[in-house]
């Protein structure tokens, strides 16, 4: 509940959950104190993430697992992060890697970048 309500009203409306598989195997055995009912809604649509508060869970190899001072948890906008191509895509044609078998391959390699251009827009849970 801190972490949802630390993130400004304007910035809730299109925030996303992101966590770790382990974090999110966690939070799925959470309860509210009141109803007995978990906090984690799974859908019921194919192609809809489950939700957190009526918003959606996405899941990351690359967020840290529950550790002591992980940063284990965001919340917020994403449209705030923005994803620009830094240079042109490149390929390369491999005959001779391949010709002993009669084919081709081809290696191709694109560099980007991303940057967070609202910090404001993006809260992250750290454990205690």
């Amino acid at each position: 509940m801190d972490l949802f309500y630390s993130l400004r009203t304007p910035y809730r409306r299109n925030a996303v959950f992101i966590m770790n598989d382990a974090t999110v195997k966690a939070l799925r055995k959470l309860k509210t104190t009141g109803g007995g009912d978990y906090i984690w809604q799974p859908s019921v649509t194919a192609g809809t993430p489950d939700t957190i508060l009526n918003r959606p869970v996405y899941t990351s190899g690359f967020m840290p697992t529950l550790a002591a001072g992980a940063k284990t948890v965001l919340f917020g906008d994403l449209n705030y992060y923005w994803v620009a191509d830094r240079e042109g895509r490149s390929f390369k044609r491999l005959n001779e890697l391949y010709a002993p078998t009669g084919q081709v391959g081809f290696l191709a390699s694109q560099r980007v970048d991303g940057k967070l251009i609202l910090p404001e827009a993006v809260k992250v849970l750290q454990q205690a």
